[in-house]
């Protein structure tokens, strides 16, 4: 019984990580990710212009120094992910769940966040130029100029 249970738990193990690959090569050869689950992935350095990874699990995925030109986060849970010194201009980002992200340094001129939480998220020297923030939730935010946002935090009951 016990060697049925590790064979059976190996071959869900076996699965998983050829769903994620699966996910993986569909992003590097479509450019697309859509529903996809690419949470931990490591995707530093990548070109990913124009991508569409809207509504996918991205949790803990490294996109540092990544560019992401027009790239579509729509909808996306994307919680401590790792953007610095990522190219995000004219991404689409909106009501995506960025909470705990890493933005330091990244440029997001143009991108659209409208109603994205960015809670605990760091925007140190992030570019904002022209960025379209509706809605956004900013609690322990940290804005590009080093200083902290909590307009959107709950308030104390």
């Amino acid at each position: 019984m016990k060697s049925a249970l590790l064979i059976a738990g190996l071959l869900t193990t076996t699965s998983a990580f050829a769903v994620d690959q699966l996910y993986l090569d569909r992003l590097i050869n479509t450019h697309i990710c859509h529903h996809c689950n690419l949470s931990d992935a490591d995707l530093q350095g990548q070109d990913f212009s124009g991508a569409d990874m809207s509504e996918a699990l991205l949790t803990g995925i490294n996109l540092s120094q990544t560019k992401l030109v027009g790239a579509w986060f729509t909808r996306s849970r994307v919680q401590n992910a790792n953007f610095e010194k990522a190219d995000l201009s004219t991404a689409l980002m909106d009501n995506a769940n960025f909470t705990g992200a890493n933005f330091k340094a990244a440029n997001l001129t143009n991108a659209k966040l409208n109603f994205s939480d960015l809670t605990n998220v760091n925007l140190t020297d992030a570019i904002i130029v022209d960025t379209v923030l509706r809605g956004v939730t900013y609690c322990n935010t940290t804005m590009p100029d080093g200083t902290i946002n909590n307009d959107g935090c709950p308030s104390p009951k």
